[in-house]
């Protein structure tokens, strides 16, 4: 759902082109629009849009729909589509496009399943040639959120589509309408991306945006890093991927300068519930060792000492709410009493003690469970730590074999609705890590109430306020900090303005300032 990724910019002329080189650690994959995993979501969303998109502070607003009506039942949603607009290799976007793509996605409704529009949508229906109607079988609130994200609800020219409409199988060529098209792969070495001739919002930033992005595969950081300091790059873009000792010094020169995003999403740490770990044989001690757990960790230290004040500490998983504060409201009485009964309980040296799980190229994570880890042995709590390679360490996650994890939410336009729906189905961290909840059926009958209420009336925002009341309340949960994006450019880039998208690199906004 997340992409962290680094530039590497070159500013001149290469072949009589305004060409920009981005490094990044991969190839970006196929660009299949309905593609996971080797799919790159920050080119997917540079080649494919949608309906509707995020704009930077995360409010929806229009995209290939110009407008759209919904239902008083919120089971039919009606898009005026955008005229004018063509796909890179000229063919036109209109309503049999949408409908097409729509049909292709249905026909792979349990792979994408994560997403509760995915399940909840019937069909889509052409109403005009510029006219769509999307029917649901049941309500489902957070679906212009989700018809926002990257993927899977993007068009393909549907010249491109196979005959069976089934892109699982299938990995088309990748023809959208976005401001880029892929014109050039060689795996291992680059990708390259183009601007689309076409493209319908061209004109939005005089068409100075980069002719070229040359996307360069240089998988060790430290080589990067070496070229950002000899001069030969003059750009590095994307969160930890940037070490802030680095991006401090940076903000000390005068050379480049440096960029922070707004918050883009929160890290937590998990404690799974069902571990063996913390099982007592009684559902309100268990939940009074899992929040003790988090008593004993210094945030503000611990937050202090990984970001260097470049990042703020929080209570909430999703934004700061009355139910936040409530379930985190404790006296020092009962803190301190709470502190005691984990002293208690690992005092006994028959305890195993507890592993925190962390995706061992993460230096951030590293040195956050190293932190725990010291904070918590001041309480008689044996902490080991282990690293694991990432798709071993979500296998973990997915399967429940884990005691303590990190966890990130996946920022706007996900949090917190698509996040929640998530939470019922095995798929993620948050099922297996609730599966000890003696609330888990309330807590997930709550969800399945919410999503199918409509979001501006009071019964959605106190349903909302109940279920996150719950999640904080728990135990399960300990939010630890709200990560930031981070860049560093040369002072010629200009037009980096970044957003609340964790998985948006809008190539099509940078240019370059040729006085600097």
């Amino acid at each position: 759902m997340r992409v962290i990724i680094v530039f590497f910019m070159y500013i001149g002329v290469v072949w009589g082109k305004n060409t920009l080189i981005v490094a990044v650690s991969e190839n970006i994959g196929a660009l299949n629009p309905q593609g996971y995993q080797g799919n790159a979501m920050f080119a997917q969303n540079a080649v494919y849009e949608g309906l509707v998109r995020v704009d930077k502070r995360g409010k929806i607003v229009p995209s290939l729909a110009t407008r759209w009506e919904i239902s008083t039942d919120a089971l039919q949603y009606d898009f005026t589509l955008r005229e004018g607009v063509r796909f890179s290799n000229g063919e036109e976007f209109n309503a049999d496009a949408v409908v097409k793509n729509f049909e292709s996605v249905l026909k792979n409704r349990a792979r994408h399943s994560w997403s509760g529009l995915a399940v909840a949508l019937e069909s889509a229906q052409k109403l005009a040639p510029h006219k769509v109607r999307l029917i649901l079988k049941k309500p489902y609130s957070p679906t212009l959120d989700e018809l926002a994200v990257a993927r899977p609800f993007r068009f393909l020219a549907p010249s491109a589509m196979p005959k069976d409409l089934d892109l699982i199988k299938h990995n088309p060529q990748p023809i959208g309408t976005g401001a880029y098209m892929l014109a050039k792969s060689v795996y291992g070495v680059s990708d390259t991306l183009v601007k689309n001739p076409h493209y319908w919002d061209k004109d939005a930033y005089n068409g100075i945006y980069y002719d070229e992005v040359i996307l360069k595969v240089i998988y060790d950081p430290s080589s990067k890093i070496a070229a950002l300091k000899s001069g030969q790059i003059d750009m590095i873009y994307g969160n930890d991927q940037i070490p802030l000792e680095i991006f401090k010094s940076m903000q000390r020169g005068a050379q480049f300068h440096t960029y922070l995003s707004p918050p883009i999403y929160t890290t937590n740490l998990v404690i799974n519930s069902a571990s063996p770990a913390f099982k007592l044989g009684n559902t309100e001690l268990e939940r009074t060792l899992r929040k003790a757990l988090g008593y004993g960790i210094d945030k503000q230290r611990l937050i202090k000492a990984v970001y260097s004040g470049l990042q703020d500490t929080t209570d909430c998983m999703f934004q700061p709410s009355k139910a936040c504060e409530e379930a985190h409201s404790i006296s020092a009485s009962e803190q301190e009493e709470a502190l005691a009964f984990l002293r208690k309980h690992f005092a006994d040296s028959r305890q195993r003690g507890i592993e925190i799980l962390y995706i061992g190229d993460n230096p951030a994570q590293k040195m956050m469970a190293e932190i725990i880890q010291s904070d918590l042995k001041a309480f008689g709590v044996k902490v080991h730590i282990s690293a694991s390679e990432y798709s071993i360490y979500m296998n973990r996650l997915l399967n429940g074999a884990f005691d303590i994890a990190f966890r990130d939410t996946w920022g706007a336009p996900y949090d917190p609705l698509t996040i929640l729906h998530s939470m019922l189905i095995p798929s993620h961290i948050d099922y297996a890590a609730q599966q000890g909840l003696p609330t888990k059926p309330l807590i997930d009958e709550e969800i399945r109430k919410l999503i199918a209420l409509n979001p501006h009336i009071k019964a959605f925002k106190d349903t909302l306020e109940r279920i996150i009341f719950m999640l904080e309340d728990s135990g399960v949960y300990m939010p630890l900090s709200n990560q930031r994006n981070k860049a560093i450019a040369h002072k010629k880039i200009k037009g980096i303005d970044m957003g609340v998208s964790s998985y948006e690199v809008p190539f099509w906004e940078f240019y370059e300032d040729s006085k600097k």
